[in-house]
């Protein structure tokens, strides 16, 4: 009996832990109000460019152009006026259509998730309070129902139309807010509408075409900065090319409008709908992940459970986006990079730069191997590349290309390109080299004028080291557990349990990073990369007081404040396939995307990533000995003007081809050392053209061949097919590039 008792005690504490509580949610609770006030004037702001109105009958926004006099609004505005139906009565929008604001709640104690629309829910069934402010209002969104108070603070600047919700602001009762979608159909375009398209940044960025499709449509959706690690899936997701950039929009025929998340990107993800009947509109818009959450699953008895437990506390920065409208000949992708492009260098000082690269090469220095003694089993490192081997390398390639090339080193820590202690424990391998030989190399690279660049992985930990322990430093999940990751074996598509490994609380990064400054000072390491800090953000709850890492939220924050002691300390820094708060940053940026995740909804692909940054920073794209195609890839890179990136070792051997890391094949420098030089050394006349030139626009044209045009007149044709055809400069054969000056 007594062993009867305590299983059902177990189950009940697993069922428990699997629950998250509804006591202790640090938000405001819900007050009542029990009629409407709403603005008395529709005009609500003006400024030099635009005038922004209001739509009492559904508290819709009207954003409207002072010159072109071209409208844009919250509920799509259709160039042909009101729709008349079979029988000459007007069509309605679909109350989707009409909400500025879709809010999923949950209800914990009766474990109901519903979401809420602004038009049905606040509008029509609800009520909507407002306060004026110096250019826009506030307009306070009371979902009767659900007892949820939005406030949405919507603000007229020299962009466009800011929209933002203070999450601190809002007002909850046993419905706690979830998510917040802003301005769902701000980007909508009615389906079948000529020469439009929806704009996702999914990789080097993607186009979604709005013909209409099914009553449901085809749907997209993403997280900016991408997955986040600290969600334990239940089931592993397939590898997809995350998004990098927090920006996306909409070619409406003869307009556009490009939408920037200028606040809490990071707990954001883009979403698409393409080719609705139901709502008869096409759309993409940002999701604000607001209560963090991650999957647990428990096995009682012969069952597993799985559950998603929230976080208690809400992130506490604003949700905000600001929609730019475009018009003219700038309304499309292209128009929407460039005005992206100078938000960036208004907001975070990106500069114009003078040089950009041909060539980037990662030199790998080792990897993780069991090896065995008298049958005994024991770990070690096989040196694909030491120091000596690397600067022969450079050396080489000094000889044969001058310094118009970058070098990175990366797993040269003691457990090479795996994961081991922190940083990996400050030191190179003994197999590897010295630190001696460190500082010589560097001394060399200064001397010749070539970027070298040492590589430290500080998110990724599976060791004790230098204070840094599992237990007090690691992030934690929403369900208050240590986050652990693994490498997955794609065969199986499984994990490989012997292969865990803890993220580092953002917390800690300064720390981490202020022992690594004093550990390497006296080797001269004048360029410093952080490879994962720079493309991997995630959440960290281990602090139960405050939510500041909540839903990847302060994650940005905390690596750029470590990059920027990096510049701070007068050394370079290189970020690989960076997110926007790295490349903003670097100093060059390699391991560039070069195409989408190839989602089945994606009508091409489009360079948007490099058209913002060309220009700024400099880049090379993805290895291209690594590439399936490699062909396509240097065209790709070619395409957008970009440099070439290689992956190289000197030594190989056949274990290598179960190393956790896809960074071995095809890549012992001997074998491709021709290749490199030779694509090199044909695209140098065109990389000094366009060195440090802006894109100023990118055209998939009829025949499918992509010409893109620098500032400089400089104009490149690309033909990605198997058979010859023509441009405006003449014909281009298959699987070949055209470069013309206009």
């Amino acid at each position: 009996m007594i062993k009867k008792i305590s299983a059902i005690v177990c189950c009940l504490a697993i069922c428990l832990s699997l629950t998250a509580c509804t006591a202790g949610f640090d938000s405001l609770e819900y007050v009542e109000v029990l009629e409407s006030d709403k603005p008395s004037d529709t005009l609500i702001a003006n400024n030099s460019k635009y005038t922004l109105e209001i739509v009492k009958s559904d508290m819709s926004l009207v954003l409207t152009d002072k010159v072109s006099g071209e409208k844009w609004s919250t509920t799509p505005i259709d160039d042909g006026g009101e729709q008349l139906d079979e029988f000459g009565m007007p069509i309605k929008k679909h109350p989707r259509v009409q909400s500025v604001l879709a809010v999923e709640c949950k209800n914990f104690e009766k474990d109901e998730v519903n979401t809420y629309y602004s038009y049905i829910d606040a509008v029509q069934s609800g009520y909507v309070t407002h306060t004026a402010t110096d250019n826009g209002v506030v307009i306070n969104y009371h979902f009767a129902e659900a007892k949820v108070m939005i406030p949405l603070e919507c603000t007229l600047t020299e962009y466009g139309l800011r929209l933002s919700v203070d999450p601190t602001k809002i007002q909850e009762s046993e419905n706690k807010v979830l998510a917040v979608s802003i301005a769902p159909f701000f980007c909508g375009v009615k389906n079948d509408t000529e020469n439009s398209y929806l704009f996702v940044p999914s990789g080097s960025g993607a186009l979604i075409d709005v013909s209409a499709k099914s009553e449901q449509g085809v749907t997209y959706s993403a997280d900016i900065y991408g997955s986040d690690p600290a969600i334990d899936e239940i089931t592993e997701i397939s590898k997809k090319e995350p998004i990098r950039l927090g920006v996306f929009g909409t070619k409406m025929n003869g307009k556009a409008v490009c939408a920037i998340v200028d606040s809490s990107a990071a707990s954001a993800s883009v979403n698409a709908i393409s080719g609705s009947s139901t709502f008869g509109y096409s759309t993409c818009y940002a999701r604000f992940q607001v209560r963090g959450y991650t999957n647990h699953t428990a096995q009682l008895f012969y069952d597993t459970v799985e559950n998603v437990v929230y976080s208690k506390k809400m992130i506490n920065k604003p949700l905000s986006v600001t929609f730019c409208p475009l018009t003219g000949n700038d309304a499309n992708y292209s128009g929407m990079a460039k005005v992206y492009r100078d938000y960036l260098i208004n907001n975070f000082d990106m500069q114009k730069t003078s040089d950009d690269l041909p060539l980037s090469v990662r030199v790998i220095g080792g990897a993780a191997m069991k090896q065995s003694f008298l049958g005994i089993p024991y770990d070690t490192v096989y040196p694909t590349t030491t120091l000596s081997d690397a600067k022969a390398i450079i050396e080489e390639l000094k000889k044969e290309l001058g310094d118009d090339f970058s070098v990175q080193l990366k797993g040269y820590g003691e457990s090479g390109v795996d994961v081991g202690k922190i940083a990996g424990n400050y030191s190179v391998h003994k197999k590897l080299g010295k630190w001696s030989e460190i500082k010589s190399l560097f001394d060399y690279a200064k001397d010749n004028n070539i970027g070298l660049y040492f590589d430290f992985d500080i998110e990724r930990f599976n060791k004790n080291s230098g204070g840094i322990t599992k237990f007090y430093d690691s992030a934690a999940n929403a369900g208050e557990l240590k986050v652990l990751q693994y490498n997955y074996d794609l065969a199986v598509k499984d994990k490989k349990q012997d292969t865990a490994y803890n993220l580092l609380s953002p917390a800690k990064f300064s720390t981490v990073f202020e022992k690594l400054a004093k550990k390497t000072a006296k080797f001269g390491l004048s360029g410093i990369s952080l490879d994962s800090l720079s493309s991997v953000a995630y959440s960290d709850y281990s602090d139960k007081e405050n939510s500041e890492y909540y839903s990847k939220n302060g994650f940005s924050a905390a690596a750029g404040k470590v990059i920027d002691s990096v510049k701070g300390a007068d050394k370079s820094f290189m970020a690989s396939a960076a997110n926007l708060y790295s490349a903003v940053r670097a100093d060059i940026i390699t391991e560039v995307p070069v195409g989408s995740e190839k989602s089945a909804v994606f009508l091409c692909d489009i360079p948007f990533y490099q058209m913002v940054f060309k220009g700024s920073v400099p880049m090379t794209a993805q290895s291209i000995n690594l590439s399936a195609d490699p062909e396509i890839q240097l065209l790709k890179a070619v395409e957008s003007g970009i440099g070439l990136g290689y992956t190289v070792i000197n030594n190989w051997e056949s274990s290598l081809i179960n190393a956790d890391a896809p960074l071995f094949y095809n890549s012992v420098f001997g074998d491709i050392k021709d290749s490199i030089i030779k694509n090199t050394k044909e695209l140098s006349d065109y990389y000094n053209k366009i060195s440090g030139m802006c894109i100023i626009s990118h055209t998939v044209l009829e025949n499918q061949v992509r010409e893109t045009v620098f500032e400089n007149g400089v104009a490149v044709y690309v033909n990605y097919t198997d058979q010859a055809l023509s441009t405006p400069a003449g014909e281009i054969g298959p699987r070949d590039y055209l470069i013309t000056e206009k």
